[in-house]
């Protein structure tokens, strides 16, 4: 006999009737002796069934609940009944809802109870930390104690990786000690097979990339200000193989499904609190929570410097991005609940986190919604043509919220400045006034020396301008009468220089009158006033001019952009990301297998890039800590390759989702969640082009991404009480 699959056994696929043959296969199946048991008595069981249907008459009424009295008194049942009977019916044959004989183990329903209320508080955790510089980090972040102050990250990190390592320590000891049968948990499931494999090569991707960094103590916890180091990374893979394998009975997705409503509502409130000047992060009873009883008067003193709300999500964009990720879950989880107090709940949360999207002026988030919209509204339009959904009912309340939403949008509108001036900016990206990048350059161009490029020659340092001039600055050893710093135009002639009572040198030719320039001897720094709040400082050494950064350290070269010219075209657009994306997709080619390691985008990142960052940011000293795209932000960490892992992943959940969902749906009390989880995982996705993986939002979206591939995926769902 030919060794079957663990599966064709347990599934009864083989001639299970005939004794020797099932015994043969028993034998050779390596399967334990409980297993084993439970084989033979699942076939005894079934041998009962096929008995008792010969005794019926070969019908299988067995367990038919219709019983003949009922069956005799439909004939006068109406026919609108019947046919509700009969869709119901039709219904629950078509679930993925199951019941089971034995009680469903209460331990899984509290480790998915214990999951969903960390998740729903987790980005409202907040706490002081002090972070103190270190050699390297003191190249990029500034602080006059030594010392950078967190609030709103690293406590958030060191959570998400002590939930990982508990539910790693649960799922082992429920696995080894309760269940004992490794092969029978739902990560074993075929179709749960892709995502664990995926979610393995993943991890081990980003362990290679962290131990062949070159910078490993910024590895597992992540820089300052980013707080999303290796072990932050993988405890969100761990959160989403958990919420896979203990959300695949109803009332662990009934939990499931009120934590994301509350959580989204609470947001809403605590925006609206922020955005009418209370903060929830600057009351008193947060400062007593976020900081010990010695540091409580420095935590009564934190004030928002910004008009963007972003509560506890330490930035607008991601505050941003967890509106764009809760908006579409948490409405359909209201449309969808037959309980009334969750259906407006739900609907609350979500009308509230998209005017907190409002509030937060991010860009990506409110496209995520209004892409969520159209998604949401194509999905339940193809239910109503099939008649999965009410007909009557939903066109009734599509034309209500329509009527609701038009009529409030254009009330807020036209009576508040504030918001109507927020829509604008959000819609124009960033300007209320849109010009063109020559523009621009011309109206800078008045009272500033506008940069085209920069660059050393030999001992000599060229400044280029978008007007076709150029000054070149040379160096020669003092001696006696001679100046040490020349001067020549774009024609090699050497300029007269006169200097202000600042002792800045600038030349007389009206073509440089917004250059000047202030040498020391004693220290061979030049330093360069272009017109704009801060200058640039060179250092000369080796017999050339070296950019002189954080008041530190020289860079032996300048920085320039060499990304592609798609982006060159205009750094500023998306909020100075194109100059961000255009750099990094530059840097690609040596992150090909592995990465640069968790953390150390900043360091790798060609910093002082003068003439991208004064033409983005009207500033030569911005440091750039974040690629500004989730994607990029992978692919820079762990590689190319696991960038392509990821994408498979996302990948294989909208094709599962858009076919178990959109295409051949099924249609039962959990349909909306399917809607829900699919759109907010696309969401999620959109916005992720426009922002980075934090730790305030993404161990939300990995929890919800774990519950809605094992939900779209259409596994069987036990039915619990």
């Amino acid at each position: 006999m030919v060794h079957m699959k663990r599966e064709d056994l347990l599934d009864f696929n083989f001639d299970w009737h005939d004794d020797s043959t099932f015994k043969e296969a028993l034998n050779e199946s390596g399967l334990s002796e409980k297993e084993k048991i439970r084989l033979r008595d699942e076939r005894m069981r079934r041998l009962e069934l096929e008995a008792l249907k010969e005794e019926s008459g070969g019908y299988d009424d067995y367990y038919d609940d219709d019983t003949a009295e009922e069956t005799a008194a439909e004939d006068d049942i109406p026919a609108e009944k019947k046919t509700e009977k009969a869709k119901k019916k039709n219904a629950e044959d078509n679930s993925v809802i199951v019941s089971i004989k034995e009680d469903y183990p209460i331990r899984k329903i509290a480790v998915a109870l214990m999951m969903s209320v960390f998740i729903a508080i987790l980005p409202y955790i907040s706490y002081l930390h002090y972070q103190s510089l270190t050699n390297l980090t003191a190249k990029y972040f500034s602080s006059e104690k030594g010392k950078i102050t967190d609030w709103f990250l690293f406590q958030k990190e060191f959570c998400v990786v002590l939930a990982a390592v508990i539910l790693s320590g649960l799922f082992m000891v429920d696995e080894v000690f309760f269940e004992k049968h490794w092969k029978d948990i739902p990560l074993r499931k075929k179709s749960m097979r892709l995502p664990v494999i995926l979610t393995g090569v993943y991890a081990l991707l980003l362990i290679v990339s962290g131990i062949a960094s070159e910078h490993k103590e910024l590895v597992l916890m992540g820089i300052v200000k980013h707080y999303e180091g290796l072990l932050g990374v993988l405890g969100y893979l761990v959160i989403f193989l958990m919420a896979m394998n203990y959300f695949c009975d109803t009332k662990s997705l009934e939990i499931f499904s009120w934590a994301m409503i509350i959580t989204t509502l609470a947001c809403a409130i605590f925006g609206e609190m922020e955005y009418n000047g209370h903060a929830l992060q600057e009351t008193d009873f947060m400062a007593h929570l976020m900081a010990p009883p010695e540091e409580y008067e420095y935590a009564t003193m934190l004030r928002s410097t910004s008009s963007n709300v972003h509560i506890t999500f330490f930035n607008s964009n991601y505050l941003g991005s967890f509106c764009g990720l809760m908006f579409p879950l948490a409405l359909a989880l209201g449309l969808g609940s037959k309980d009334v107090i969750k259906k407006i709940l739900g609907i609350a949360a979500a009308a509230g986190i998209a005017v907190c999207a409002v509030f937060s002026n991010s860009t990506g988030g409110l496209y995520s919604i209004a892409a969520s919209c159209v998604i949401l509204f194509l999905i339940y339009l193809v239910y109503w043509c099939r008649n999965l959904i009410n007909r009557q009912a939903s066109l009734i309340g599509f034309i209500t919220a329509v009527a609701v939403i038009a009529g409030g949008a254009a009330f807020v509108l036209n009576t508040n400045a504030d918001i109507r001036q927020r829509v604008d900016t959000i819609v124009n990206n960033g300007s209320g006034q849109k010009m063109t990048v020559e523009e621009r350059r011309q109206r800078l161009a008045k009272d500033h020396y506008v940069l085209k490029d920069i660059r050393q020659e030999g001992s000599s340092l060229v400044l280029d301008d978008y007007s076709g001039n150029s000054i070149t600055v040379t160096y020669t050893a003092p001696e006696s009468g001679n100046n040490e710093l020349k001067y020549y135009d774009t024609k090699g002639s050497e300029l007269e220089m006169s200097t202000d009572n600042d002792r800045y040198e600038r030349a007389k030719d009206k073509r440089y009158r917004n250059c000047k320039f202030k040498w020391l001897e004693k220290t061979k720094k030049l330093t360069i006033n272009l017109g704009y709040d801060k200058n640039l400082i060179f250092a000369y050494e080796d017999d050339k001019f070296k950019p002189f950064v954080h008041g530190m350290y020289t860079q032996d070269k300048i920085n320039s952009y060499k990304g592609p010219e798609f982006f060159k075209k205009d750094l500023r657009a998306v909020s100075g990301r194109y100059f961000i994306w255009g750099t990094t997709i530059s840097m690609l080619d040596e992150c090909l297998f592995i990465g640069k390691g968790s953390g150390n985008f900043v360091t790798v990142f060609p910093q002082y890039d003068y003439v991208s960052l004064l033409e983005v940011y009207d500033t030569p000293a911005m440091v750039v800590n974040k690629p500004h795209n989730w994607y990029l932000g992978v692919a820079m960490d762990s590689g190319v390759v696991s960038l392509l892992v990821l994408l498979t992943m996302l990948g294989a959940f909208l094709v599962t989702g858009i076919r178990n969902v959109l295409i051949h749906p099924v249609n039962d009390s959990l349909k909306h969640l399917r809607i829900g989880v699919l759109v907010s995982v696309t969401g999620f996705m959109l916005v992720g082009i426009v922002n980075d993986s934090y730790v305030c939002v993404s161990p939300v979206f990995w929890f919800i991404f774990g519950v809605g591939w094992y939900a779209v995926s259409c596994n069987k769902v036990i039915k619990t009480n």
